[in-house]
């Protein structure tokens, strides 16, 4: 009787141990895949990042260039406000809408 019951003992004890490994490798596998998630979102994070600085420098090197260069000032002064030099006659075109096609 004395085996019987140490064998069931034996028998209950690596059951147990093999349903908490499982437990173990399927929270594993859970914890994996959320990592995964959150680098992937930190990859597009940083892209993000590089591309809005890349951005704010060529903002900061048109404003210096702004400030600092006559002519150019006259030509974007031209180009987005529409100016002209002295005695120019300036012709302004109206934009055409296009038409959708049904």
């Amino acid at each position: 009787m004395k085996k019987i019951t140490k064998k069931i003992f034996i028998v209950s004890l690596i059951l147990c141990s093999l349903s908490a490994f499982l437990y173990l490798i399927i929270q594993f596998n859970y914890a994996y895949d959320e990592f995964l998630h959150w680098k992937s979102k930190e990859e597009f994070l940083e892209n993000k990042l590089n591309k809005l600085q890349t951005e704010a420098n060529n903002h900061k090197e048109f404003l210096n260039r702004l400030r600092s260069d006559p002519s150019f000032q006259d030509a974007v002064a031209r180009k987005e406000l529409g100016y002209g030099k002295k005695d120019e006659l300036l012709y302004r075109f109206p934009v055409e809408k296009k038409l959708s096609s049904d």
